[in-house]
């Protein structure tokens, strides 16, 4: 395929725009060519970004699918209930695809869109499993392939979503409701599975779980709360770590995500949007903590816990084997060598490759890399061995969800 590779983004929200920066930073590799999204505002300035055409600008991804624009590749970048049709439509018509996680929100749907990948083997499909492009994670995956610690034996793994941001996507945000989104350990760890398949090179065959909706409900609710903070009893706001005025007026943390990210945008959204609502009188029922236990091929088991109630939101593993242990928390790695007795230290700022300041420790960008990558050099007999890996991240999460809600372990097939 010849450069730079033209996307189509159907989705101009923060992933979408996301991945469409990296065309501005290396525009001999991709060029975006048209963008559908329901929000005009949206579609108008990611057109704006990108000199794209008034004929290339859809109000709607279905509008954009039966033009069949002159592209390569399709970026489906919309909520997560809107991931399945349009990827099956686009597989139909031959694009490739570039798949925002979770592919989609159920179990059986993951399977159709499986069935139709198998088909359509030639079509690369890849998913937005940026943790994998960070050179961090990168790093971790070498160690294994090399057997640093030996025979890994077991992982212990936290995936600490920090209260901002849970109180944020979680309780106020697109992801608070799993009826109209997907399970919260699917949304944010099918990255963390993703990683244990990868590191692994080995299927899941036992899961349990446990885990509910612990603070983030109408219980504790402090009494005399109003349903928005704006309205809130200043008492009540001031003492309040999750006010919305704290979050997006005074300390601006999670501003990133809107399009319109000014004082006034802001200040409407604490009045009449859903970012404005008290995080106790909110709609939301995803988990707030979730524990999941699994045992991989061969006997290995993992621990893996998914926690609202942090500070940091940095990821923090510990692998133990047969030889040493490593011990890395995001950023930093540290190897012990039972032999020796001695310690190997490397840092993932100071390492050459993709820079740090792109999102997710660079794998947003590594990950656009690898879809040039794969579709100017790669083999397409590897295509469907990609999409199925990321596959096998969604089986665990659901496998996962199933298990909570049952209270029961799941053993899956070998």
């Amino acid at each position: 395929m010849n450069l730079p590779i033209r996307i189509v983004v159907l989705g101009a929200g923060d992933r979408g725009r996301t991945y469409a920066s990296y065309a501005k930073m290396y525009p001999d590799r991709v060029k975006i060519v048209g963008v559908a999204d329901i929000n005009p505002v949206a579609a108008q300035a990611m057109a704006k970004d990108h000199n794209i055409p008034a004929e290339a600008i859809w109000g709607d991804w279905s509008e954009a699918v039966a033009a069949r624009p002159d592209c390569d590749v399709m970026a489906i970048t919309m909520p997560d209930a809107l991931h399945l049709e349009p990827a099956l439509q686009c597989l139909d018509l031959g694009y490739h695809l570039l798949l925002e996680k979770p592919m989609a929100r159920t179990w059986e749907e993951c399977e159709r869109l499986a069935q139709k990948v198998r088909e359509k083997k030639d079509c690369l499909v890849i998913l937005g499993h940026v943790l994998r492009y960070t050179v961090y994670f990168k790093k971790m995956k070498e160690l294994f392939d090399k057997k640093a610690i030996g025979d890994v034996v077991s992982i212990r793994h936290l995936e600490p979503v920090a209260y901002m941001h849970a109180a944020h996507s979680f309780c106020r945000g697109n992801w608070g409701n799993t009826d109209r989104a997907t399970p919260m350990i699917l949304q944010k760890c099918c990255h963390d599975f993703d990683q244990f398949v990868w590191w692994l090179d080995k299927k899941c065959t036992g899961v349990s779980s446990f885990g509910n909706t612990f603070h983030f409900n109408a219980a504790h609710r402090p009494e005399g709360a109003a349903d928005r903070c704006i309205h809130c009893p200043a008492a009540i706001e001031r003492a309040c770590p999750y006010s919305a005025k704290k979050i997006y007026i005074e300390r601006q943390d999670y501003r990133y995500p809107f399009v319109d990210k000014s004082d006034a945008a802001m200040e409407a959204m604490l009045r009449e949007g859903p970012y404005g609502r008290c995080v106790y009188a909110c709609d939301n029922n995803a988990v707030d903590h979730q524990i999941v236990n699994m045992q991989f091929e061969g006997g290995i088991t993992v621990a893996h816990q998914m926690e609202s109630y942090t500070y940091s939101g940095g990821r923090t593993t510990q692998v133990f084997g047969t030889k040493g242990e490593i011990s890395g928390d995001g950023r930093t790695i540290k190897v012990y060598h039972f032999d020796t007795r001695t310690t190997e230290l490397w840092d993932s700022v100071y390492e050459a490759g993709m820079p740090l300041s792109s999102g997710h420790g660079g794998g947003d960008y590594g990950l656009m890399d690898e879809l040039v990558r794969q579709l100017t050099q790669g083999n397409p007999a590897d295509y469907l061995n990609i999409f199925e890996m990321s596959l096998e991240s969604h089986r665990i999460a659901f496998a996962a969800e199933a298990s909570r809600k049952s209270k029961g372990a799941l053993m899956l097939s070998e």
